[in-house]
């Protein structure tokens, strides 16, 4: 007699229960995919959004500001190095020294390159020289050392350009001495204010979220105060002028200057004059006084060598700095700045 069975069998079973595991299994994959692609999606936008975000942040930052932020990653920390760093005695501040006179070295270039474009022909042979060693004349001047080596090198610097303008049978000598003087001087000799800065006599303590640096150069922290305040009036300058700026300043000599970006300079200089200089134990008053005087200094540098420029017929001295133009580019302001206040820390705090 034949067994009737009334529902599927073992085998029927476990083929039933083995593909709903697959179709389980398959479904959970599917739904895995379709989470993977909803995730890629999701971070694609994401970095969509992001880039759409700089893109506008870029485009809402002022023209080269960029560059000019990269540059100063870069240069700040070899400027403080510079600054900072003593040397061996008796030799100090010497690697500070060499450092302005390549950048005033540098800066001769620039101003004699321009000149050329201009059609002077300038002694810059001499004027390279006497430029360099005006720096280490400061230095030695600073340390009473070889004090009557600077009256001798202007001496003879103007016997020896006036041989080499006689011997050059040029047919402009008198403009062409003109134009290696001012080059010496304004370059050279406004640089080696720094040098003086530098020099300024005295130990400073400075700390830092509380903690306390170890005991340096109160002339190293001067030199980066009278650059901060400096600089600041750039920029103060720039993002007011950017921001606010409708008033012509000067648009004979420098047409996207306005006044309300002058006085942005002002405020930011006085602010970090105030903070700087009482951060690193300078007096309070003299730094509110300071802080504007060489805000105006410096704006007024700026306009000079917008009219050198101007006269070159040139938009930039250079474009060795990214963001920035040429070394004379960047120093412009500080060369009026370094001497205003190396004298007034001289005369006025009486710093000897």
């Amino acid at each position: 007699m034949s067994q009737r069975h009334n529902g599927p069998s073992l085998q029927d079973q476990f083929n039933d229960a083995r593909q709903r595991a697959v179709d389980i299994a398959s479904e959970v994959q599917e739904r895995a995919r379709e989470a993977q692609e909803r995730a890629v999606e999701l971070a694609r936008e994401r970095a969509r959004e992001a880039q759409e975000r700089a893109r506008r942040a870029a485009e809402q930052l002022p023209p080269g500001l960029l560059v000019r932020l990269l540059s100063s990653l870069v240069g700040i920390p070899l400027l403080l190095l510079l600054v900072f760093a003593e040397g061996i005695a008796p030799y100090t501040a010497l690697p500070f020294t060499f450092a302005v006179a390549i950048c005033a070295c540098v800066g001769g270039w620039e101003y004699f390159n321009a000149a050329r474009l201009r059609g002077f022909q300038p002694t810059d042979g001499l004027a390279f020289v006497a430029i360099a060693l005006l720096q280490f004349a400061a230095w030695g001047f600073t340390r009473a050392l070889l004090t009557e080596f600077l009256p001798a090198l202007l001496a003879l610097l103007t016997i020896a350009t006036l041989i080499a303008e006689v011997l050059s049978h040029d047919r402009e000598p008198v403009a062409n001495i003109g134009v290696t003087f001012l080059g010496v001087i304004y370059v050279g000799w406004l640089f080696s204010y720094l040098i003086f800065l530098r020099a300024l006599p005295g130990e400073t303590h400075v700390s830092v979220f509380g903690w306390q640096l170890p005991e340096t150069a109160r002339g190293a922290w001067i030199v980066l105060y009278v650059m901060a305040v400096t600089w600041s009036t750039d920029a103060g300058a720039y993002f007011a002028g950017v921001r606010w700026g409708r008033r012509p300043l000067a648009p004979r000599l420098s047409p996207k200057k306005t006044v309300e970006g002058s006085i942005g300079g002002l405020v930011a200089a006085t602010a970090m004059s105030l903070a700087w200089g009482v951060w690193i134990g300078l007096p309070w008053h003299h730094c509110l006084l300071l802080g504007p005087v060489l805000a105006i200094l410096a704006q007024i540098g700026d306009l000079c060598e917008s009219a050198l420029k101007r006269d070159f017929g040139i938009k930039d001295f250079g474009a060795l700095l990214p963001g920035h133009g040429g070394i004379l580019d960047r120093f412009d302001s500080l060369l009026f700045t370094a001497p205003f206040a190396y004298y007034y820390f001289l005369f006025v705090v009486g710093l000897r």
